[in-house]
C-alpha cells in the first residue's frame, strides 16, 4: 500500500474528470485504488466517472464498495442511489436514498434523487409492475419479427431497460447500435428520413423549393386490402436454453455478491447446463471457488474455461485471459509467487489489460516482503555483526559495510548497527547514506545520545552549523554527560563565531526549508529589517524565544553575519 503515490494518482484523475475526460479519469482512479484500495473516495469519484459514461453497472459495483469502507459517507449513498435508478430499481434507490439522508438530511442530490424514485414508484403500473407507456411499447417491440430477435442478446436488452430509465439515452444509442434505429420505428410508427421529411429537411424531387406543389383532384382510390401481419416467429430452442442461461447467471451474480456462494454455484452450474459452450459460467465458478478458499476447484474451473474457450472460433482472447488472471489471484493467496507471476505473465500475453498489470506488481511486491520476512534470523543477524564489528576495527570499512547491511537484513531492528554502518560509511565519505541510516537508527531508538552526537559531526564536516548544533543539543537533552556531544557543540559555536564570510555555506543554507522558513516568517523579517536601521533594536527583540532561537539559528546556518 502507498498512499502518498495513490494522493499523487488521484491529483491527475480528477484534473481529468474537471476536462469530463471521464475515461482516462477512471483509468487513474483504477492505478489509486490499486496504490490504496482503502480509501472511500476513490471509489466513490471513479463511481461518478461511470455514471456520465453511463455504465451504470461499474457505477453501482463502485459505490456498494464506497459505503462498505465508509458507512457514514452520505455521498456514498447518493452515488449508489443514482446508480440504481437508471439500472431500473426504483425501491433499491428509494431505501438508498433514505439512508443517506439519515446521515445528512439537508443533502439536496439526496432529496431530489429520492423524489425522483418515489416518482417512478408511483407511476401507474400494469399487473406486470411495469409504467404502462412502457409495457405498451414493449408489446410492440415484442410483436415485431424483426425487434423480437433482438431480445435474444443480453446487452439489447439492458440497453434497453437504460432507455426505458432514461429516453434521452434512446438517440445516443441510435447512433452506435442500429438495432436501436428500428426500436424507434417500431415505437413511433415513422422511420428516420419521414421524420427528417416533416421536418422539412427533404423537398419532393423535381420540385423547386420555395414553390407551392400542384394538388391533383380529388380522385376516390380503391382500397387495398391490408396483408395480414405475419405472427412472431417463435424462439428457436437455442435460443431460449442461452436466454435461460443468461437469467440464471444473472441471478447467481445477485447470489455471489450476497456471499451466498453454494447458491451462486448452482445457478451457475445450471446456465452451464443451458449454454455449455459458454466460458463466462465456467470463470464466475472460478471466482466463487477463489472467494471460499477452494484454490483446487478454482484451479480446475480455470483450466476447464481455457480448453473450452481454445475451441471456440474466434477465439475468444478475453475470456482465456481472465482465466489466467484468476489462477494469478489463486496462486497469490497461496503465496505461491513464482506461480502466480507465471501466471498473470499468461494473461497479458492474451490482453494486455491494466488490472492484470497491477495485480502483477501488487504480487512482486508481496513476494519482497514475504521473502524478507522469511530471511529473518535474529542469531545469524547478530553473527554478522560480529564480523562487521572485526572488519571496522581492522579498518576495512567496505567489508564491514557489507556485513552490517547482512545483518539489517537478517533483523532490522536493531539502531547499533544502522548507527555501525553509518560509522563505515563516513569512513569512506559516504555521507549521505550515512544520514540516512543514523535517521533510522534515531527512528528505532530516539534516545539515542550517540547518534545524535555522530550526525552532529557530519553537519559540523558539512559546515551546516546550524544542524550541528541542534543536534550535540538534543543528545545532551537525553545525556547532559555526554562528552562527543558537549565537545561538539563547543567547537561548533566557535567555528560559528570565528569563521568569516562564506556565501558558499550561506548559499547551502538557503536550501534547507526550515532555514527558507525563518527569513520568511514576518516577525523575523520585521525585526531584521528594525535592525538595519537601528541595530540595538535587536537587543529588545531578542528577550522573545522565538525570535531569539531564530536569530541563532539564522547565525549558525551563516545567513546571518557577526560583526
Amino acid at each position: 500500500m502507498d498512499k502518498e503515490k495513490a494522493k499523487e494518482i488521484s491529483a491527475k484523475a480528477k484534473e481529468a474528470f474537471g476536462s469530463k475526460d471521464y475515461a482516462t479519469a477512471i483509468k487513474h482512479y483504477t492505478e489509486a485504488i490499486a496504490c490504496d484500495p482503502t480509501d472511500h473516495i476513490f471509489f466513490s469519484n471513479r463511481s461518478a466517472c461511470y455514471a456520465n459514461l453511463e455504465q451504470y453497472e461499474d457505477a453501482l459495483d463502485d459505490a456498494i464498495k464506497c459505503v462498505e469502507l465508509k458507512p457514514d459517507f452520505a455521498r456514498g449513498y447518493g452515488r449508489k442511489g443514482l446508480a440504481e435508478f437508471y439500472l431500473g430499481k426504483y425501491e433499491e434507490a428509494q431505501k438508498t436514498y433514505e439512508a443517506g439522508l439519515k446521515l445528512d438530511p439537508d443533502n439536496q442530490q439526496l432529496k431530489q434523487g429520492l423524489e425522483r424514485a418515489k416518482e417512478r414508484l408511483n407511476e401507474p403500473k400494469n399487473p406486470g409492475g411495469m409504467p404502462a407507456e412502457y409495457q405498451e411499447m414493449l408489446n410492440k417491440l415484442l410483436s415485431d419479427p424483426v425487434t423480437k430477435q433482438y431480445f435474444n442478446d443480453p446487452d439489447f436488452r439492458n440497453k434497453l431497460q437504460m432507455c426505458m430509465t432514461n429516453p434521452q439515452l434512446l438517440m445516443s444509442f441510435m447512433s452506435s447500435d442500429p438495432r436501436f434505429s428500428k426500436v424507434f420505428e417500431v415505437i413511433t410508427g415513422m422511420s428516420m428520413n419521414d421524420l427528417m421529411k416533416g421536418a422539412g429537411g427533404e423537398m419532393p424531387q423535381g420540385q423547386p423549393q420555395g414553390q407551392p406543389q400542384p394538388q391533383p383532384e380529388p380522385q376516390e382510390a380503391p382500397k387495398a386490402p391490408e396483408p395480414p401481419k405475419a405472427p412472431p416467429e417463435p424462439e428457436t430452442p437455442e435460443q431460449i436454453a442461452k436466454r435461460e442461461a443468461e437469467e440464471a447467471k444473472a441471478k447467481g451474480n445477485k447470489e455471489y455478491k450476497k456471499k451466498n456462494f453454494e447458491e451462486a454455484l448452482k445457478l451457475y452450474d445450471k446456465a452451464l447446463s443451458l449454454n455449455p459452450k459458454e466460458p463466462v459460467y465456467i470463470l464466475n465458478k472460478a471466482s466463487v471457488y477463489l472467494s471460499m478458499g477452494k484454490f483446487e476447484e478454482c484451479f480446475t474451473a480455470c483450466d476447464d474455461a481455457i480448453k473450452l474457450a481454445d475451441e471456440l472460433m474466434p477465439r475468444p482472447f478475453d475470456k482465456i485471459a481472465k482465466a489466467y488472471a484468476r489462477k494469478g489471484n489463486c496462486y497469490t493467496q497461496m503465496k505461491k509467487w513464482d506461480e502466480a507471476l507465471e501466471m498473470y505473465d499468461k494473461s497479458l500475453l492474451e490482453v494486455n489489460d491494466h488490472a492484470v498489470k497491477e495485480a502483477k506488481r501488487n504480487c512482486e511486491s508481496l513476494k519482497k516482503a514475504d521473502e524478507a520476512e522469511k530471511y529473518l534470523d535474529p542469531e545469524k543477524a547478530e553473527e554478522a555483526k560480529e564480523r562487521g564489528n572485526k572488519f571496522y576495527r581492522d579498518g576495512n570499512f567496505v567489508e564491514a559495510i557489507k556485513e552490517y547491511t547482512e545483518s539489517i537484513k537478517r533483523n532490522p531492528k536493531v539502531a547499533a548497527v544502522f548507527l555501525n554502518r553509518a560509522l563505515s560509511m563516513m569512513k569512506v565519505l559516504d555521507y549521505e547514506r550515512a544520514l540516512e541510516d543514523i535517521d533510522m537508527a534515531l527512528k528505532l531508538d530516539p534516545k539515542y545520545a550517540k547518534a545524535y552526537a555522530k550526525r552532529g559531526n557530519i553537519h559540523y564536516f558539512l559546515k551546516k552549523y546550524h544542524k550541528a548544533v541542534e543536534d550535540y543539543n538534543n543528545g545532551l537533552a537525553i545525556d547532559p554527560n555526554n562528552q562527543e556531544c558537549l565537545e561538539g557543540r563547543q567547537k561548533t559555536q566557535t567555528a560559528i563565531y570565528s569563521s568569516g564570510p562564506d556565501e558558499e555555506r550561506a548559499k547551502r543554507a538557503m536550501e534547507d526549508p526550515e532555514i527558507r522558513a525563518l527569513m520568511q516568517d514576518p516577525r523575523v523579517v520585521q525585526v531584521l529589517k528594525e535592525a538595519q536601521e537601528n541595530p540595538t533594536s535587536l537587543n529588545a527583540a531578542m528577550r522573545d524565544p522565538f525570535i531569539s532561537q531564530a536569530i541563532q539559528k539564522l547565525i549558525a546556518a551563516g545567513v546571518l553575519g557577526m560583526k
